[in-house]
């Protein structure tokens, strides 16, 4: 870890609950997750895990409520979901309420650290792929410098730094992309046909992408 920049990761609460009680090389995905990356959220994100810590259950999660405190972020002037965030939308809601406040506030995070050159980049970890698609993608075609990733890109970039360091293989990176899939579907039997095919597409596309992962990594070694 000499020298190494951490990336700077806005997480949403989704993925916190998606990510727990998965592991890597006998570690809880969420430690490396504070290891790994410079993690930034909103208010909302924090409030909305103090919510929801009933949804998980490892011993790492349990550290979360004050580290998500201790790495909390307010902006300074992007401070009105309207203002900011409403004109990526096509159809922009109300912004009254709890509904996607998580994502709308990490928006503003990101998008002032940008705009400020605090960070040259941001990775914007979410699941929630309805808030993606009313807003986070327009927005990113206007500031590339926010990078949107899920929980199995997460694991994908652990795994390339695990196999790196000898510490995880192949099976184990690909057992753990099995279980965040899992962990990000709604029960099987209430899905229908076409999004259980999505899942299973996304699914060997990642195991796809972690085979050529692997050929970089044992080149590497060579």
């Amino acid at each position: 870890m000499n020298h190494f920049t951490k990336a700077v990761c806005l997480l949403d609460t989704c993925s916190i609950i998606n990510l727990d009680d998965i592991s890597l090389a006998r570690q809880d995905i969420l430690y490396y997750m504070r290891r790994y990356f410079d993690v930034h959220v909103c208010a909302a994100i924090r409030d909305e895990f103090q919510r929801h810590q009933d949804l998980v259950s490892s011993r790492e999660a349990s550290y979360w409520r004050s580290f998500l405190g201790k790495h909390c972020h307010s902006p300074s002037v992007l401070i009105d979901d309207r203002s900011v965030v409403a004109p990526f939308y096509s159809s922009a809601p109300s912004f009254i309420g709890t509904d996607d406040a998580g994502e709308h506030g990490n928006a503003r995070v990101a998008l002032e650290l940008l705009i400020t050159r605090t960070v040259g980049h941001t990775i914007f970890v979410t699941d929630d792929d309805k808030a993606c698609n009313a807003f986070l993608t327009a927005l990113r075609r206007s500031f590339p410098g926010i990078n949107r990733w899920t929980s199995a890109d997460v694991i994908l970039y652990l795994g390339a730094a695990l196999l790196k360091e000898k510490k995880t293989d192949f099976e184990s990176i690909r057992a753990a992309l099995r279980d965040v899939y899992a962990a990000t579907a709604k029960k099987w039997e209430d899905i229908s046909d076409a999004e259980k095919s999505a899942i299973i597409r996304k699914q060997k596309n990642s195991v796809d992408s972690l085979r050529l992962l692997k050929g970089v990594v044992d080149h590497w070694r060579s």
